[in-house]
């Protein structure tokens, strides 16, 4: 059979409930069909980053930024991230200083561990894309979330997002 990798690290592990879950599926989402808006104003509060009654009309600019430039554009190439990130550290930091936001404990957990998987894959295969490699789960989580009809109009929305950006 094929090879399989198996990392424990009981330091990472965390209780994601379903309403989180739920949450995440909704955020990413939106993500990747670029609503930030709504990414924004309701999966972010969903989430925990943002308290519910906060208005975000001054933050949404400032997030679009760090979202598209930060994470988006660079795509899978790690390196790229990490520069563009480095690039606009300071809306970052204008964003975790001036605005009420925090970091749920079982995010930073998901994102830690992501992260580690995402470089042990890296070091064997140099070309290796997260996104690629977590589209069939995330698909499986989508489906499962939502209607067969609300599931095509996210793909065909994420598809013609994908056509845009690369042309």
């Amino acid at each position: 059979g094929t090879p399989t990798l198996c990392l424990l690290d009981f330091g990472l592990v965390a209780d994601v409930d379903e309403t989180a879950r739920n949450a995440m599926t909704r955020a990413i989402v939106n993500l990747l069909q670029g609503d930030y808006d709504t990414l924004i104003s309701h999966d972010a509060k969903h989430l925990g980053f943002l308290p519910h009654d906060m208005d975000v009309t001054e933050l949404k600019p400032v997030l679009k930024t760090i979202l598209k430039e930060g994470l988006l554009e660079a795509g899978s190439n790690l390196h790229d991230r990490k520069r563009n990130l480095m690039a606009i550290s300071n809306e970052l930091n204008e964003v975790f200083f001036t605005y009420p936001f925090s970091v749920p404990p079982f995010f930073a957990l998901v994102t830690r561990g992501l992260g580690l998987l995402e470089g042990i894959a890296l070091k064997g295969d140099p070309s290796f894309d997260i996104f690629q490699a977590s589209f069939p789960y995330a698909k499986r989580r989508a489906m499962d979330m939502f209607s067969v009809k609300d599931y095509t109009k996210i793909s065909r929305g994420m598809l013609a997002r994908h056509r845009t950006e690369t042309m």
